[in-house]
């Protein structure tokens, strides 16, 4: 099926792969970065005794809001991610029918066809989420030294972006080659 699954070239739909999950993996590694960082800062100015007492700013309020907007920050970007996987998935599934139909045809398993797909588009996936892990570290550092924006680095911020952003990207790519290699190849011809 994919080329790049047996040692040759790189198709074009790999590299859009490689570039959706890099996008996903570095806006959600400086974001959440950004957010842990903005939210320990403010929960630190607002630490003070004075300020609690004094019920003029609802300290719990504030440290729920910043909570939420990290999370549908997150959220936002690691979907975004998926969704641009997932459209990838279709329109290259969709390009390839006449392909599957022949070599389902052919004899070639359902199930070798889709663990070759998937295997194709792993390492595009993994290739863009180490580098988009490396930009969106770089980024943020360079924020958090040429700017007053705080800044954290912690587990979640580093090491939650990379490997969700993959599985969110492979079940994505999972549904569309499983429609495409379980299709009857009379039907993927007509398609």
């Amino acid at each position: 099926m994919p080329n790049a699954s047996r040692g040759q070239r790189r198709e074009p739909w790999q590299t859009a792969a490689a570039i959706a999950v890099l996008i996903g993996v570095a806006f959600s590694v400086l974001l959440i970065s950004v957010a842990f960082g903005v939210a320990g800062k403010i929960t630190d100015l607002l630490d003070s005794p004075l300020v609690k007492h004094s019920h003029l700013v609802d300290v719990s309020l504030v440290d729920q809001i910043l909570t939420l907007l990290t999370i549908v920050v997150a959220a936002a970007m690691l979907c975004e991610t998926a969704a641009a996987t997932f459209t990838l998935g279709v329109t290259v599934m969709r390009g390839r029918r006449e392909e599957v139909a022949v070599r389902r045809q052919s004899g070639v398993l359902r199930s070798r066809l889709l663990s070759e797909f998937l295997v194709a588009m792993l390492w595009p996936c993994l290739v863009g989420g180490i580098i988009g892990e490396v930009l969106g570290i770089s980024v943020a550092v360079i924020l958090r030294e040429t700017s007053v924006l705080p800044i954290t680095f912690n587990a979640v911020s580093l090491l939650a972006a990379f490997p969700v952003t993959i599985a969110l990207a492979m079940a994505a790519t999972l549904l569309p080659a499983w429609r495409s290699a379980n299709a009857s190849p009379a039907m993927l011809r007509k398609g």
